[in-house]
């Protein structure tokens, strides 16, 4: 029943040409964002996090992010998460 909602979906990883001007940018892994960044999840491969609602379209905020952790903190609708930096690369953001 649940199978094709947690079905990954093709992340645009690669340059894809589009310019800032035009309004359009490229997504990012969630882990690149420093602390304070406000982002869109345009699209995450990872069943766990979809399930605390970072799924396509959430708006996050990145709450702590220093380079030295293994982990950061983000912040989804009324939700504080912990998550490891490996598990934020596997989530596209803008």
């Amino acid at each position: 029943m649940f199978r094709n909602l947690f079905r990954q979906r093709h992340c645009h990883r690669q340059r894809c040409g589009h310019s800032p001007e035009n309004g359009i940018c490229c997504a990012h892994p969630l882990s690149d964002f420093a602390e304070d960044a406000e982002v869109v999840v345009v699209c995450n491969g990872d069943r766990k996090t979809l399930e605390m609602g970072l799924f396509s379209g959430a708006r996050v905020h990145v709450i702590k992010n220093r380079p030295d952790d293994a982990n950061m903190v983000v912040a989804a609708g009324e939700g504080r998460y912990i998550i490891s930096k490996k598990t934020a690369r596997k989530i596209q953001v803008r």
